[in-house]
């Protein structure tokens, strides 16, 4: 079997190792994402930014809708997203 030939007493060809909580190994990154190590903790919830709302940036300013339907900052330029919305 394999090249191995069996033995009187000896039945199991290869070592049966038991990994306990304090033995160090080394895992590959997707191993350690599959456990979930090292993932941060869920984010708390944030509202949405809505017209009128405080600036987040300067905190001065009021937010407000540009000509391409982005959220701005007429104190500080603060562009909510990259993009306009939908019409």
């Amino acid at each position: 079997m394999f090249g191995y030939t069996l033995q009187p007493g000896n039945y199991f060809p290869l070592r049966i190792f038991i990994i306990t909580m304090t033995d160090k190994i080394n895992l590959s990154s997707f191993e350690l994402l599959l456990l979930g190590v090292g993932q941060p903790a869920e984010m708390e919830s944030v509202a949405p930014l809505r017209k009128g709302d405080l600036c987040p940036k300067c905190e001065n300013g009021y937010l407000d809708y540009n000509g391409l339907l982005q959220l701005e900052c007429p104190v500080c330029g603060f562009v909510n997203g990259d993009s306009g919305g939908c019409t």
